[in-house]
């Protein structure tokens, strides 16, 4: 390994050690998906069975089972904390950028292979997916890990055993992703090798019986566990997941307010800040350079290369994104994978940016009014009452975008880059630091357990809404109760008792005496609103959150 290849390593592990890993664990966990994982997790080691995923003391079939693997492995390693929850995710995050650091320098050479890298790890969306426990992480890394193999056997296609071995590798990789989230782990790859064979026009690498190969191992390592779920849970099993949780998410917005056709694009340019200006000048170069053109009379295959592999990112990326827009149910962390082609993309970019300059007038323009905007908007959120307790960190972070704005509108320099990567480790060091009480304030049930703890004993009965259950009963143990004005609060429906709203209430404070709610304060006012007289109670605001004690005096109020 020579010199700047360790350099460039030494950067990109610290980076990765810095935005993945400081103080992973200093925030309660974030519900009300990290509880949902976590006591998953929990209930498995403690029946000993590795098998069927539970929650509530049932079987519950939102998800395979090797990401619920890796947080048990986790757990019994370190401890039942929250940097052990999310340490999988987080290491699979590390991982993805090593490897997109490797194929950027395979592709693109050397310093797009880091800017690739580092635009990737210090992206918005990806480093809070990466601290986060969610499926999302570990699946992007097995989907990418299966689309760069394939292009290894696309590269190898004239030594025909050593493209052999990455078709079959990249069939592990899928059947991984298929055991961490389902079906999407063979489809994603799927339309990015028949994405790339269209736009490139040239013939699969390897033969048939490379690829029949391929296929006996992708269904010795993704299916038995499915076989095993069927046998244990028949149809039920079948239905749960494939139907419901992938079939109907397909056709049926499980957010109806995502459910746009910006939302996806709305994602993807937010997300990537700190790196707006780059995605821009990305797109606007995308169209020469994704496909640079061939000789007059030659076929579209003679675009070779850097080119070429171009050209698959941008296929993968384009029939990716194409599905996703289709498919109803839409969430930000659905389309993490799709951060790696365009950080790749981004990275070559950059590479010819530092190295050549703005290539227009239009390009600089742009690029610096895109600058100024994303280095004022964190000063400019500061103005919301809702932001103010973030305003170390959202400080520290235009601090640094405001240098970068300096350093850009002098011309692209790798101290430019180094100040845009430094905002997104400011603000995660300032939102884990100073700020951090008021952040799991907002986002985990964490605070309000521990204020819960101090007013009431266990004795006390306590209701909370279908968003906290998860969270109040990984981190108390009590039975969940919930509390909604819908006969229908969870998507995927849990085994827990439900209290139908005001009257409801009335009837359980009636039966059990006084009752405490923990709730988000805009979940008590939907309580609040369905009753016929405001509630009288105690009421204790934690954050986002309330505690709130209805005694047998409310009744009449409730009903």
């Amino acid at each position: 390994m020579s010199s700047s290849t360790r350099r460039d390593l030494a950067i990109v592990l610290v980076v990765c050690a810095l935005a993945f890993g400081w103080r992973l664990g200093r925030l309660g966990l974030i519900d009300p998906d990290e509880p949902f994982y976590a006591q998953t997790a929990v209930e498995m080691l403690a029946r000993h069975d590795l098998v069927t995923p539970r929650i509530f003391d049932h079987p519950q079939f939102e998800k395979p089972a090797l990401f619920y693997w890796l947080a048990c492995a986790s757990f019994a390693a370190f401890g039942r904390t929250e940097a052990a929850a999310r340490l999988p995710g987080a290491t699979a995050a590390a991982l993805l950028v090593l490897l997109t650091w490797g194929f950027g320098r395979r592709i693109f050479g050397p310093r797009a292979g880091r800017l690739a890298a580092l635009v990737l790890a210090s992206g918005a969306t990806f480093t809070v997916s990466a601290r986060i426990m969610l499926t999302d992480m570990v699946f992007a890394l097995f989907l990418c890990a299966s689309c760069f193999a394939f292009w290894r056997a696309v590269e190898a296609q004239g030594a025909r055993a050593r493209a052999g071995r990455w078709i079959v590798l990249a069939a592990v990789a899928s059947a991984l992703a298929v055991l961490t989230k389902g079906p999407l782990g063979i489809l994603v790859p799927g339309l990015a090798v028949l994405a790339w064979r269209i736009l490139s026009r040239r013939p699969f690498p390897a033969g048939a019986g490379v690829w029949g190969l391929a296929a006996a191992v992708w269904v010795v390592v993704a299916v038995p566990w499915y076989a095993v779920m069927i046998q244990r849970h028949g149809l039920e099993y079948a239905r749960a997941f494939f139907v419901h949780e992938n079939f109907e998410r397909l056709v049926r917005a499980e957010h109806p307010a995502n459910n746009r056709l910006d939302y996806y694009p709305g994602v993807l340019i937010l997300g990537s800040w700190p790196w707006i200006p780059a995605l821009a000048v990305t797109l606007m170069r995308a169209r020469r350079r994704i496909a640079p053109a061939a000789p007059a009379g030659a076929p579209r295959a003679a675009a070779s290369g850097s080119g070429s592999a171009a050209l698959y990112l941008a296929g993968w990326f384009a029939s990716s994104f194409l599905f996703v827009s289709i498919a109803q149910s839409k969430l930000p962390t659905y389309i993490l994978f799709l951060f790696v082609p365009l950080a790749l993309l981004a990275g070559r970019a950059l590479d010819a940016l530092l190295r050549d300059g703005f290539g227009s007038r239009a390009e600089r323009n742009t690029a610096l009014a895109l600058a100024a905007l994303q280095a004022l908007a964190p000063l400019a959120a500061l103005l919301l009452p809702a932001a103010r307790p973030f305003a170390a960190p959202m400080l520290a972070a235009g601090a640094f975008l405001l240098v970068a704005l300096a350093l850009l509108a002098r011309g692209p320099s790798p101290a430019w880059v180094g100040a845009t990567v430094a905002a997104t480790l400011a603000l995660l060091v300032g939102a884990t630091g100073p700020a951090a009480d008021a952040i799991e304030a907002q986002t985990s049930v964490r605070p309000s357990v521990l204020a819960l703890q101090h007013v009431a004993g266990p004795e006390v009965p306590v209701l909370t809404s279908a968003f906290l259950a998860r969270g109040l009963h990984y981190y108390t143990g009590r039975a969940a109760i919930v509390l909604s004005n819908r006969d229908q609060p969870f998507f995927t429906p849990h085994p827990l008792p439900l209290v139908r709203g005001p009257l409801g209430l009335a009837e359980f404070v009636r039966a059990h005496g006084a009752t405490l709610c923990v709730m988000r304060a805009k979940e008590w006012r939907d309580i609040e609103r369905a009753a016929p007289r405001p509630i009288p109670g105690t009421q204790i605001p934690i954050g986002d959150k309330v505690l709130v004690r209805v005694g047998p005096e409310a009744i009449p109020a409730l009903e």
